[in-house]
């Protein structure tokens, strides 16, 4: 009888990871109408990914993380709002012979409208007020291999940059903003906080646009390609796939809180 329940509960995990598969598609690729046939109560909007053996999995407590579909769709609000009004992007790739073997092109704004039905969608359906500010460091791991307590400036970086003669408040905007910490990082500018300045290279550039900004074009032109290849999708991809997602969407989301103050979220 144990061995008979062991493998009812395997089959029941293997069930449960499929439809996780499932939702994950769904909100990824923005498809309302598979949400709506598989999002019938407010726990199916939390869904599981794993994570892949190696390096990624020492920087994670279990072998998976949770996420909530509606972060989801919010990174890929912020990550694509800017691109409204353009109809197509591309990531093109050309060899050492310089033969294309590359050009994945989507319809941005087409894709960004669908964002927006299904988390309208989601938030009437469920009651949602979808404009509080977000706290998104538990998922720092996704950009940096950072433990969630781990400031991106250490004790040490942080004393010294005090002796230069830098404010705490813009010092901490760097280490929040790094964390993707929205609520935190909108007090710190309230406070008046200023993301321009640099005390790791002590340049008159701005630290967190330069953490923030560096990997921006290069996950959009990889989001473009998933999004792209539908198709070939495959859940050993789901992480790399969400990554990209959040590096884009977050690190749009905390540049628009630390340099305007505001949050587009607003809008939804």
């Amino acid at each position: 009888m144990l061995i008979v329940a062991c493998k009812v509960a395997v089959k029941l995990n293997k069930l449960q990871q499929n439809r996780n598969t499932e939702i994950f598609i769904a909100a990824f690729y923005a498809d309302l109408n598979e949400l709506k046939k598989l999002v019938i109560n407010k726990n199916d909007t939390q869904i599981k990914v794993e994570i892949p053996e190696g390096d990624y999995s020492l920087y994670w407590e279990k072998e998976y993380f949770e996420v909530n579909i509606l972060d989801i769709l919010n990174w890929a609000y912020f990550g694509f709002y800017e691109y409204v009004g353009i109809d197509n992007i591309c990531h093109k790739n050309i060899n050492a012979e310089n033969i294309q073997i590359l050009n994945d092109c989507i319809n941005p704004s087409e894709y960004y409208n669908k964002v927006i039905e299904c988390l309208e969608w989601i938030c009437n359906k469920f009651s949602i007020q979808n404009y509080s500010l977000i706290d998104y460091s538990k998922f720092r791991t996704l950009r940096h291999f950072l433990l969630t307590d781990e400031n991106w400036l250490d004790e040490d970086e942080f004393d010294e940059a005090l002796k230069r003669g830098y404010k705490k408040v813009d010092l901490d905007l760097i280490n929040e903003a790094e964390k993707g910490n929205g609520i935190y990082c909108y007090k710190l500018v309230q406070q008046g906080g200023n993301y321009k300045i640099d005390p790791i290279d002590l340049t008159d550039g701005s630290a967190i646009i330069e953490i923030l900004g560096i990997d921006i074009s290069f996950h959009t032109l990889k989001l473009i390609s998933y999004l792209c290849n539908k198709s070939e999708f495959d859940k050993l991809n789901a992480y790399e796939m969400l990554a990209s997602l959040y590096q884009v969407g977050v690190s749009n989301y905390i540049l628009d809180i630390v340099t305007t103050g505001k949050n587009n979220k607003s809008e939804i």
